[in-house]
């Protein structure tokens, strides 16, 4: 009897285990080494490309590295990109003098070692790792990407794949004409390719942008089309996935306008260039996924927006059903998470945040702490419209000047937008849960309302931890409200 009432114990601890997982106290498995698929820049990418700021090199390979541009402090950007089939070891080292290091996110839960210069840890899977070095997050920095091995590459030989095989690929210059993607077709951009130049899809549908490779924009345009790497205007049901996207000027780097049923799944940005430079921004579109993005950028990480030449908002397309989840955002202007400040819609409704590192948000490199309506998370309304279910859920800030935003008002930037509330408005049903902030930042939660009957209201904040200590109540000192602004709930 008491044999069998031992077995059963353990097969029920079996079951429990391959159910649940195993306790904080059973050993994780190891994850076999194996070698990564590594994929060379091209031989003729011209130098200013290239990074030789760190080496790289994950096991025995070498991972080549690009030169992103400089950032809003004239600080060179540098990245890099290679395939994980298994376990890899690390090593990165900075070929210059240094003091401490830090990998991030934290969330991660890597701990590097150092010997010399040289930086090794090790990742069990696919990871977005980002290198800062003396706590300078405006210094030099080296984003890796490193992603699980690509599958059903598409046929070069179709008619509708736009396929660029591995080496560099010179499209455009200032004047030159983005090239077109139509319905039904696919841009794949190789492993190993970089390609310079610009793409947009029209009034499509069942549009692919894909691939390992390099989307490289460093020149404005000159043409009747917006300036813009990698544009998507009224298109429906389209992917894009996995590229990585460098825009070395002050523009936007991508963008969709009009669009619905878009999925971006693992898509990375790496434009440091001041300012304007948003990551990839959401206008006047509905039911739309990021999933497993990162974004490191001079302006808005993300920015969703309704723009429309209708002067009422109620007349405007509305803003709905938005999931951004599982990503990295890293601003060194503006906000990380943006909603607005371009608010002519009908609507902005079902809009959810979750599981999201913010590495890095700053307010302004010309005009530090003079324009507090910037932060880690905000929502900013310039017109009367309604703002409804929207929630940030799972949000762990490393550094930021301000955590919170939560405002109407008539002009930013210096009057440089301006907004109009002649039209009814109000936010409610806004949801704050689970805020980390490890910032050493003011951490500040602004809740501004407009007047009497454009208000603020039923706005939860659960659970928002600042440096280890739980906000507690609306009179943390945290917290700037005013007097249009009620039903704050804090748990």
């Amino acid at each position: 009897m008491i044999r069998k009432t031992l077995l059963y114990a353990v097969l029920l601890l079996a079951c429990a285990q391959m159910l649940y997982g195993c306790s904080a106290s059973t050993a994780t498995p190891e994850v076999e080494e194996k070698p990564v698929i590594a994929y060379p820049a091209p031989e003729d990418l011209p130098v200013n490309y290239r990074s030789e700021d760190f080496t790289v090199k994950a096991g025995e390979t070498a991972i080549d590295l690009y030169n992103a541009g400089s950032n809003s402090w004239n600080q060179p950007v540098s990245y890099g990109y290679f395939d994980m089939p298994g376990a890899s070891t690390i090593t990165i080292t900075p070929n210059f003098d240094y003091q401490t290091f830090e990998l991030v996110p934290r969330s991660l839960g890597i701990r590097g070692e150092r010997s010399g210069n040289a930086i090794t840890f090790k990742l069990n899977g696919p990871a977005n790792v980002t290198l800062v070095l003396d706590g300078n997050y405006q210094g030099k920095a080296l984003h890796l990407f490193a992603q699980a091995p690509e599958t059903d590459i598409p046929d070069a030989n179709d008619a509708n794949v736009l396929f660029f095989e591995p080496g560099f690929h010179d499209l455009g210059e200032y004047g030159s004409v983005p090239t077109k993607i139509n319905s039904n077709q696919t841009l794949y951009i190789s492993g190993g390719a970089v390609v310079r130049g610009r793409f947009r899809a029209d009034d499509a549908t069942n549009v692919t942008v894909r691939g390992r490779g390099i989307l490289l924009n460093d020149y404005r345009s000159n043409d009747e089309y917006d300036d813009i790497a990698l544009a998507l205007s009224r298109v429906t049901h389209s992917t894009i996935r996995d590229i990585i996207v460098n825009r070395d000027t002050n523009s936007w780097t991508s963008s969709m306008y009009g669009s619905s049923d878009v999925n971006v799944l693992n898509y990375k940005a790496v434009s440091p260039r001041f300012a304007s430079s948003d990551g990839f921004n959401i206008v006047s579109s509905h039911d739309i996924v990021f999933d497993g993005v990162f974004i490191r950028s001079a302006d808005d990480a993300v920015a969703i927006k309704g723009m429309s030449q209708e002067e009422d908002p109620a007349k405007a397309p509305p803003v709905y059903n938005i999931a951004y989840r599982n990503s990295q955002l890293w601003a060194d202007a503006n906000n990380a998470i943006g909603i607005g400040a371009e608010t002519v819609a009908a609507y902005f409704k079902n809009i959810k945040f979750d599981n999201i590192d913010v590495l890095y948000n700053y307010d302004d490199r010309d005009h530090p702490d003079v324009l507090p309506d910037r932060s880690a998370i905000n929502i900013f309304a310039l017109h009367g419209t309604e703002f409804k279910d929207i929630s940030f859920e799972n949000i762990r800030v490393e550094k930021a000047k301000r955590l919170i935003n939560l405002q109407m008002d008539t002009s930013f930037y210096f009057g440089a937008i301006q907004g109009n509330w002649a039209w009814p408005g109000a936010m409610s049903g806004i949801r704050y849960k689970n805020i980390t902030s490890y910032s050493d930042g003011t951490n500040e939660i602004k809740v501004a309302g407009w007047s009497d009957d454009r208000i603020i209201s039923d706005v939860v904040f659960d659970n928002i931890v600042i440096n280890g200590e739980k906000v507690k109540s609306t009179q943390d000192p945290h917290f700037t409200i005013n007097e249009y602004a009620k039903d704050l709930i804090v748990k």
